[in-house]
């Protein structure tokens, strides 16, 4: 099972662009009704290895409708937009849940309790995250972040995230925290503190789990609410 049949199920059944034909989809592997290869995989495409047949010149209808699927354009709008690519998300089988960054966190934290899905969180919006996010089953609770399969085990989670979140609270910025690049004056401000984070993260810091973590940390305007609201 991969991330584009579980999202086949929950995108619109829009017509193909020609007949299909019975085939084996280049995405899937899999022999079922096919059309061009073209209409979903452009020839500027170069992650062969993350299709299970690559020298197929076939693409299944279910995966051409996952992997092009836009919303109907909003009134005043030419194009709709295609979310998949454009918002966090996660999938199982009840649908599609597109995600905030609030709500990944949320989902990251408390960990995700569907018998079957898989997750996708991006910065950047420019990656299809169905051709590599991992399904997940039983207590597996691994995302893809960005280009990275993150296994957000849960209690390495809960370790890392008040470490972190301490850090991120007392005042130093989450580009400091992600970089641990951190100016004379603000390392004076927190000395203690920095003092017994920098030794704790700096053999973590690169690692994809620790990236993760830091992107779902409180930015300036949240912290300011919460303290307002306390």
């Amino acid at each position: 099972m991969s991330a584009i049949e579980l999202l086949a199920d929950h995108v619109p059944a829009t017509a193909p662009p020609e007949e299909p034909e019975e085939g084996v989809c280049c995405v899937l592997g899999t022999t079922e009704p096919t059309i061009s290869r073209k209409h979903a995989i452009k020839p500027s495409f170069t992650n062969l290895d993350l299709l299970r047949a690559p020298d197929s010149d076939r693409v299944s209808v279910r995966a051409w409708r996952v992997l092009t699927y836009m919303t109907e354009p909003e009134p005043g709008k030419k194009r709709g937009r295609q979310p998949l690519i454009q918002s966090a998300w996660i999938v199982h089988d009840g649908g599609i849940e597109y995600l905030s960054r609030l709500d990944v966190r949320r989902y990251v934290l408390e960990g995700v309790s569907f018998p079957r899905w898989a997750g996708y969180a991006t910065t950047s919006y420019k990656k299809h995250g169905s051709l590599r996010a991992p399904v997940n089953n039983g207590c597996s609770q691994r995302w893809l972040f960005e280009l990275d399969v993150v296994d957000c085990d849960r209690a390495r989670v809960a370790e890392w995230w008040s470490i972190l979140l301490e850090a991120r609270t007392a005042g130093i910025p989450r580009p400091v925290i992600e970089t641990l690049d951190i100016g004379l004056p603000l390392m004076r401000k927190h000395l203690a503190l920095w003092q017994r984070f920098e030794p704790w993260a700096r053999p973590r810091y690169q690692s994809s789990l620790y990236r993760f973590l830091t992107y779902l940390l409180p930015g300036q305007e949240e912290l300011k609410n919460a303290g307002a609201g306390a």
